[in-house]
């Protein structure tokens, strides 16, 4: 398999950078895997802590007057979180850095494959 493709799939089916370690772009591959890892993990502790404030508003209504669809999506609006600034920006950051990843990965094995080339023509001649 052609390097271009072996790390371009890796970092969109595995986990952005994992194609750049494949290839030997060790610096690269690990600013991917921290910016998308710290973009996952600000994203999934907002929602967790959203829920949590939803949750916490919920159960003493719960308790009182039984579950009613309407008061969960009524207080789902009126948590202590008004915007989703925060959880947009992480959300884009985990997104640009799979794609760039992809595109860099790609890019880094063609290099890869004409030096392959370069040196199968020299053996050969």
């Amino acid at each position: 398999m052609r390097q271009s493709i072996k790390g371009s799939l890796l970092s969109g089916l595995v986990y952005p950078g994992t194609g750049q370690l494949a290839l030997g772009c060790i610096y690269c591959g690990a600013i991917f895997l921290f910016l998308t890892t710290t973009g996952l993990v600000v994203l999934i502790y907002r929602i967790a802590k959203r829920i949590y404030l939803i949750l916490d508003q919920l159960m003493p209504m719960l308790a009182r007057d039984g579950l009613d669809f309407r008061k969960i999506v009524e207080l789902s609006g009126q948590t202590s979180y008004p915007t989703w600034n925060i959880e947009v920006i992480s959300l884009t950051v985990v997104l640009c850095c799979w794609m760039i990843s992809i595109f860099h990965a790609y890019y880094f094995g063609k290099k890869q494959d004409k030096l392959e080339d370069r040196r199968q023509m020299k053996r050969n001649t």
